[in-house]
């Protein structure tokens, strides 16, 4: 092997594959495309079964080596496992729940088992889902550096999580204590980690943790991919929303702005539509696609004609973590957004000259009938939108820092790509 060309091992707990397939793949494919062409990448990857071979064999090519594993929340666990699990919960030193699963060991195994005589010189973990068990399985393994990419903060999550794990509050929050406290564990043990969003990066305490080792690497935009196909015909004027319509937040945000935005508006824009773009959506959002003026598109194979379409984009996300990668989508096609400060987070755009920030369905109204109503601002936000994504986010920096940051070579001050 070229001694320029490292041997990296990464590990996901789904298939990373196709591309939109979700919040992983639309981070982790490029990387993997981009790792595979300059070093041997070697993947273990938690599956579901013979369903998700299809997006294993997308990945072959690209790989030496895929390690598939049992997914141990797809098997039946009996009463024993289960208490088992609950009661390790109870005691302060062990993950928090969210993290881990019944049967969890069975992981360890695999992954022990799967990399046997293998030596890698970079280890990376994608997500806080069943990190436990890669961390149990560190000691027999050989591996020179191990690295940690959380992309969302788990203890931001728990803090801004709306549904209860339990139905008693006091667990709740010991769940939430024991996430900042793990987070924190990680941090010190592994030798760097990786967030999406510097908001995510200091969601956990320095007092709990080295902040020298928390990093920031944002997703980028896949321009080459652009559609070159013509723009779906969608009536005029609209307002958009654009993302995994099975994810909760998302679909809070869409039930949010119907409510609170589109059918107040009609009132006074009886034409208008909303366009909700998004793959897999749930019985409520397709529901929404029986009222008047509300298209509903599902999964559709290519989203940028649909995202061209659109005049304004509004994105009320009022939870969540993370980068918003959706709202970098529809600000490079030029178009212009309305969003929370949530939404906005990691992204880091200039409110008032790249998108527009609000909170209240008054501010969305207003702000949304401003944009319908005048073309030349529409234009001239979403030309700075497009500006200021081409300019940050990059899959082309992006990419030369998350190599140099995993292999060791990382040598600049910053904390930040």
């Amino acid at each position: 092997m070229d001694k320029h060309r490292k041997r990296i091992l990464f590990g996901f707990k789904s298939v990373p594959y196709p591309l939109r397939a979700d919040g992983v793949a639309v981070r982790y494919l490029p990387i993997i495309e981009y790792m595979a062409q300059r070093h041997e990448v070697d993947l273990v990857v938690i599956s579901g079964g013979a369903e998700e071979s299809p997006d294993l064999d997308g990945l072959r090519s690209c790989c030496r080596k895929i390690f598939v594993l049992q997914d141990p929340r797809r098997s039946h666990k009996n009463m024993v496992t289960k208490c088992k699990t609950y009661a390790d919960f109870l005691l302060p030193w062990t993950p928090p729940l969210s993290v881990v699963v019944h049967d969890g060991s069975m992981v360890t195994r695999g992954i022990v088992e799967a990399t046997r005589g293998e030596h890698y010189d970079a280890m990376v973990w994608v997500g806080g889902d069943l990190l436990p068990y890669l961390m149990d399985a560190l000691p027999s393994m050989s591996v020179g550096r191990v690295i940690v990419d959380f992309i969302d903060s788990p203890f931001l999550w728990a803090i801004r999580r709306k549904e209860n794990i339990f139905r008693i509050q006091l667990l709740d929050r010991y769940e939430r204590w024991k996430t900042c406290r793990w987070e924190g564990e990680i941090i010190r043990e592994v030798d760097r980690t990786i967030y999406i969003s510097r908001v995510d990066a200091d969601a956990v305490p320095s007092m709990h943790n080295p902040i020298g080792k928390r990093y920031v690497v944002p997703n980028g935009i896949n321009t080459p991919l652009f559609s070159v196909v013509e723009n779906v015909a969608l009536p005029s004027p609209n307002i958009g929303f654009l993302g995994n319509m099975m994810y909760p937040p998302n679909v809070e945000a869409v039930e949010w702005l119907y409510q609170e935005v589109f059918a107040p508006l009609r009132k006074d824009y009886p034409a208008l539509t909303l366009v909700v773009i998004g793959r897999n959506p749930t019985t409520s959002i397709r529901s929404l696609g029986n009222h008047p003026g509300v298209i509903v598109t599902g999964t559709v194979e290519d989203i940028w004609p649909y995202i061209h379409a659109i005049d304004v984009f509004l994105f009320p996300l009022h939870r969540g973590a993370g980068l918003k990668n959706k709202i970098l989508e529809a600000m490079y096609a030029g178009r212009p957004v309305v969003a929370t400060k949530i939404g906005n987070e990691g992204i880091n755009a200039v409110e008032g000259r790249d998108l527009v920030l609000c909170d209240t369905p008054d501010d969305f109204q207003r702000e949304a009938s401003r944009l319908l109503g005048s073309p030349r601002e529409r234009a001239r936000i979403g030309t700075s939108a497009h500006a200021f994504v081409k300019e940050n986010f990059s899959w082309d920096r992006i990419l030369r820092v998350y190599e140099d940051l995993v292999l060791g070579q990382f040598r600049k001050a910053s904390k930040s790509a």
